[in-house]
């Protein structure tokens, strides 16, 4: 069994995003797994300051005192992160960002699952793209930090279940 933390940008909640998150839900948790979901708002996450003092002075402790230091604390306990975004020009949100970049994912399995329901072609290749260099094995920052990162986009609720169809199988 497997904990798995699910976060997702409470403020860009669509209905392609709630059933995407139901499925992943019901799918997890079918497999026996256990999922704790946290809906991130955007005056929750604080962004990065690059001061460094989490890597240095305090380990696993950031000067910003948000909801995404007290995930940091219990990131060990997970096996897998799902962040759950809007795709916004490529990107992932700027919410999802504050947390991504600062460390509130599991380092075992991150899976990055970008969503809306006009996605051009070339947003969707540059989110895929992104996420794999800078969070995957191309990290030069922290090479080998993230052991597993898979990155999906969904259009629609027939993607959201071809993509929970690849999970039974991980």
């Amino acid at each position: 069994m497997m904990q798995v933390l699910l976060l997702l940008d409470k403020s860009s909640h669509t209905l392609l995003c709630e059933d995407l998150r139901d499925k992943i839900v019901r799918t997890l948790e079918l497999k026996g797994h256990q999922v704790d979901v946290c809906e991130l708002d955007k005056g929750d996450v604080f962004q990065c300051l690059g001061c460094l003092l989490c890597l240095t002075k305090h380990p696993d402790e950031c000067v910003n005192k948000d909801i995404v230091n007290e995930l940091r604390k219990k990131v060990k306990q997970y096996s897998a992160t799902f962040f759950l975004t809007p795709v916004l020009f490529g990107h992932y949100s700027s919410t999802m960002a504050g947390a991504i970049n600062r460390g509130a994912g599991s380092h075992d399995w991150q899976v990055f699952i970008g969503y809306g329901e006009d996605i051009t072609g070339e947003e969707k290749q540059t989110f895929i793209d992104l996420v794999s260099k800078h969070r995957g094995a191309a990290d030069i920052v922290h090479p080998g930090m993230d052991r597993k990162v898979d990155v999906f986009v969904t259009m629609s609720p027939e993607d959201n279940s071809k993509i929970c169809e690849v999970m039974s199988y991980a």
